[in-house]
């Protein structure tokens, strides 16, 4: 594998920004799995991280049940639900169930650092810039209102 990486893997050195897309690996491996589910891991903690509070990284139950509430927003998204969205099907219900657990959530979270000395955290930071309880919500983790 390491032969596709520039310089015929003498250096082992690659460009990511062209060659990291040309490594292949078989999509019928283990391998493949793993990394597809502790990439997404990874990629939602970093966005948790960078995005909300150290408050809310700090409290693992509220950080993996945000998690669910992101999955079961993504599997929501049926083709069904997104053709019509204004017939009550399951898909859609959970989804607006998820949503607003979600918004909750994260809303508590603001309300608290709304009155808590200020820190560097993002949510912190939009606070200082006068962004309402609603609008901070929003931007937190990507969620959109319902």
């Amino acid at each position: 594998m390491a032969d596709k990486w520039g310089d015929n893997g003498k250096r082992g050195r690659i460009n990511p920004f062209t060659e990291v897309y040309d490594v292949s690996i078989p999509r019928h491996s283990v391998f493949w799995d793993w990394c597809r589910v502790y990439a997404f891991q990874l990629v939602f903690l970093m966005t948790a991280r960078m995005t909300t509070c150290h408050d809310l990284i700090k409290n693992e139950a509220d950080l993996k049940r945000m998690g669910e509430l992101f999955v079961t927003l993504q599997t929501s998204a049926t083709p069904a639900s997104l053709l019509f969205p204004w017939f009550p099907s399951p898909a859609r219900k959970t989804g607006k169930q998820a949503a607003t657990e979600l918004y909750t959530l994260i809303h508590t979270y603001v309300e608290t650092r709304r009155h808590a000395e200020p820190t560097s955290d993002a949510i912190d930071i939009l606070i200082a810039e006068g962004g309402t309880t609603q609008k901070i919500v929003e931007v937190s983790p990507g969620l959109e209102v319902v």
